[in-house]
């Protein structure tokens, strides 16, 4: 992970000409955020709200689960969390004797061996619940025909340089990695595609749903509908809220922590909102990690105020709470937004091919990921046009669809497109050198 220096930018056409010096990362501190661009989409809802009332609750300063929102639970989350982190860490050890496909599913209960992995959870089942495809099986399937393929041809090809149609190891610095014949980087499109297909759409299409965390939740925002389950994990629609943090992956008490120059106290996603939040608030005057907690603290903070006895004594301020979920979606897609220009970036600069084919296969990924979001303002079809840009399978959306694509070709012109594309989703972050 890195945080790239600014160099000089201009955003002619959002109203603002603006230039930063080349800094290193220990003076970013330093920098004056510019006057917000007009019409800025990284602008928080929370605060376009004109007065805030939550009545004699106190909002904590940190999401605070064993003192003022009490009770809160996201034990399941921590768990999925900790075993997509122990998959990603036995990627880095080639040759790969471990079976990812039966680690995926954990049907026995028996595949991880750190404590927090271990339970009764696995990352297959919440892939399959994908909102927007109706239940259809098949992406979990997709990924675990990816596992496969990394971990067969991990200890096939390992002892093989590889070059131009032919799978084995790249040098990238000190680093030896694995990739296809096609200069495919599978642990790449595994890790960051699972950072889409179970972080991604859990949190923003599944747990702060209206029917989850939202007013249409049946169960309400109410203590005698929650039952003897209040005592652990609140009402129903706090729960699901406190759900929906636990796949953020963040240290409560700490994140964004500015002390911390690697990833603020985040994991995955909140890592690279994280990453990036120094050059979008140089540009925008908004910094997106910071905006995520705030947002984050302050929509369980409008479900406690608003919590009641049984439905009649309910004041949940919906206002509030819509505006806080928006921020929070946006946020955390703009996390996953600027790690695919970053990528992008680096990929067209480079130099060698090994370095190229890395950073494209990020790039690749952190674009896929970005469409399990069904609200999101990059659209499932807009991420495929710019996947379609680099060689992307037109007419098949699916992860089969980048086995198609030939990276040691993929030029940097069609990179371009493919940040053309990204652009209308996020007008200016193309001008920004991540």
């Amino acid at each position: 992970m890195k945080k790239s220096t600014f160099k000089a930018i201009s955003l002619i056409g959002l109203g603002l000409v603006t230039s930063l010096s080349s800094c290193t990362d220990d003076e970013e501190d330093a920098i004056t955020p510019v006057t917000a661009v007009v019409d800025n989409f990284t602008a928080s809802q929370v605060e376009k709200l004109s007065s805030i009332n939550l009545g004699t609750f106190v909002q904590p300063t940190t999401y605070d689960i064993t003192g003022a929102f009490a009770p809160a639970a996201y034990t399941g989350q921590i768990r999925r969390v900790a075993q997509l982190q122990e998959i990603v860490d036995s990627s880095r050890n080639e040759p790969i004797y471990w079976n990812l496909r039966e680690a995926l599913a954990n049907t026995g209960l028996d595949q991880f061996e750190s404590t927090d992995a271990k339970g009764n959870s696995n990352l297959r089942t919440k892939i399959d619940e994908l909102n927007f495809d109706n239940g259809n099986t098949s992406v979990a399937d997709r990924f675990a025909e990816l596992a496969d393929s990394l971990s067969l041809s991990s200890r096939a090809n390992f002892a093989i340089t590889a070059m131009n149609g032919k799978a084995g190891m790249i040098t990238t610095g000190s680093k030896k990695r694995h990739v296809s014949a096609n200069g495919l980087e599978y642990i790449q499109l595994l890790e960051k595609g699972l950072y889409g297909a179970l972080l991604y759409d859990q949190i923003v299409d599944d747990y702060l749903r209206p029917v989850q965390a939202g007013n249409l939740n049946p169960s309400g925002n109410n203590e005698t509908a929650a039952g003897a389950d209040y005592a652990t994990e609140g009402t129903a629609r706090q729960h699901a809220f406190d759900e929906a943090f636990g796949y953020l992956a963040v240290n409560p008490d700490t994140y964004p922590n500015s002390a911390n120059t690697s990833n603020g106290d985040g994991k995955f996603i909140a890592n690279y909102t994280y990453d990036y939040s120094n050059e979008i608030e140089a540009v925008y005057g908004v910094n997106p990690s910071q905006k995520l907690m705030d947002a984050l603290i302050f929509g369980r903070s409008v479900l406690k105020a608003g919590e009641g006895f049984g439905p009649s004594n309910e004041t949940t301020n919906e206002t509030y709470f819509n505006a806080a979920v928006a921020d929070i979606k946006l946020y955390t897609e703009i996390g996953l937004a600027t790690a695919a220009y970053d990528y992008l970036n680096d990929a067209i600069a480079d130099v060698t091919d090994a370095d190229k084919i890395h950073h494209l296969s990020e790039a690749l990924a952190f674009i896929y990921a970005l469409s399990f979001n069904s609200e999101g303002r990059l659209s499932a079809t807009q991420a495929h046009t710019a996947l379609q840009t680099m060689g992307w399978d037109a007419n098949n959306s699916s992860l089969e669809g980048v086995y198609r694509i030939n990276l040691w070709n993929v030029t940097a012109a069609q990179m371009e497109s493919a940040k053309s594309v990204l652009n209308q989703a996020y007008p200016g972050f193309g001008a920004i050198q991540f």
